[in-house]
């Protein structure tokens, strides 16, 4: 068993447990998915097994298995992302936000990343030089555990969609049955490491089964049951719409009460928006623009910015009512100050220093004062 690995790990499950406390974000699931996942990661590498895949294809194509089809998508389920920032330094955690944020939208670069990350390590030569070289065995790991939590991380974004999702585990599980369906079915040895006795072709053929049958299983389940999401979305979709249509009926009076109420609320939209710009000093639309500059929505979820519905940091819905923010009373001041050096009012904390300007924070409070 590699005690430093295991301490390791400990010390990042320690982390993610001081981030998701100070947050205040993430429930009872959330919390529970990255445990299992951090037990799937500890038994795949800190183990017996890390012992026997040394010597046995089979026992190494299980650990890879376990890395990225179990211990992966639990991770992401977990917003493992809390401990990776709060490890970064501050004055990268704009650009690991960007990063991240990035990543997560952008499904096909994910899926590509994953997919060569597979192959490209099974390359026989790749493949032996990392079994020989202890420093390469541990980049081997770190690609197919890190590829496979960006790739989970999209899968499991909302924003993405159940279909696309669905399409993107099915094209994962396409792909790797093919290769292990080759190391099954191949009568030559890939890698003379393990020997090239009858013995070393059985062990080879055994672990592309555990590739093609197992971690094809699990991928193929995942992907029926985004499918099923997929399919009760749109049959909710379908039924709002309906009710909809159902609910227009062609009166007049309805049609001036619309108009009225939409004059009213745009009135009170106006002066909420004037109140807080004297408040703050700040503007309003301009705050919503910079809002998203600085990644503030993949933290929050906040009601006005498309995409802003994360659940890493408290809701700002309602901000304006609150009578305090970050332990302080709410006021202009405070909040553009909490805005603009989080880590200094209130330490420790894993709001990052965003290194935002006054000028930015005044507006950003501004928005913020117009969720009543």
């Amino acid at each position: 068993m590699d005690f430093a690995l295991l301490s390791g790990l400990v010390a990042f499950a320690l982390i993610y447990a001081f981030a998701i406390r100070t947050a205040k974000a993430g429930g009872r699931s959330e919390v529970a998915a990255f445990c299992a996942g951090w037990v799937v990661v500890v038994f795949a590498l800190a183990s017996p097994l890390e012992e026997w895949a040394d010597g046995s294809l089979t026992a190494h194509m299980a650990q890879h298995e376990l890395l990225m089809v179990v211990a992966a998508p639990l991770l992401a389920a977990g917003h493992l992302e809390l401990a990776i920032v709060a490890l970064t330094p501050r004055r990268r955690r704009r650009a690991l936000v960007w990063w991240l944020r990035m990543l997560r939208i952008n499904m096909p670069v994910a899926w590509a990343l994953h997919g060569t990350a597979i192959w490209a390590w099974h390359v026989p030569t790749v493949y032996q030089a990392a079994l020989a070289t202890p420093f390469l065995h541990a980049i081997e790991h770190m690609c197919f555990l890190g590829t496979a939590l960006l790739f989970w991380r999209a899968a499991l974004d909302r924003r993405l969609g159940a279909g696309a999702a669905a399409l993107y585990v099915f094209a994962t599980s396409l792909h790797k049955n093919v290769l292990g369906a080759l190391l099954f079915l191949s009568p030559l040895i890939w890698y003379p490491i393990y020997g090239t006795s009858p013995a070393a072709l059985a062990d080879q053929q055994l672990a592309g089964l555990v590739m093609w049958v197992p971690g094809g299983v699990v991928l193929a389940v995942t992907a029926l049951f985004l499918v099923g999401r997929w399919l009760a979305e749109t049959e909710r979709r379908v039924a709002t719409r309906e009710r909809m249509l159902a609910s227009r009926v062609p009166r007049v009076s309805g049609a001036v009460i619309m108009v009225l109420g939409s004059a009213l609320f745009l009135n009170a939209c106006n002066d909420t928006r004037a109140t807080a710009a004297a408040l703050t000093g700040g503007d309003a639309d301009r705050g919503r623009e910079k809002i998203q500059q600085y990644g503030c929505w993949t933290c929050h979820t906040i009601p006005g910015i498309p995409g802003a519905n994360a659940t890493v940091g408290p809701p700002l819905n309602g901000i304006a009512g609150r009578s305090y923010v970050a332990g302080r009373q709410n006021s202009p001041k405070n909040l553009v100050e909490w805005i603009q050096k989080p880590q200094s009012i209130r330490s420790p904390t894993p709001m990052p220093d965003m290194g935002v300007t006054d000028t930015d924070a005044r507006d950003i409070a501004a928005y913020l004062y117009t969720l009543k």
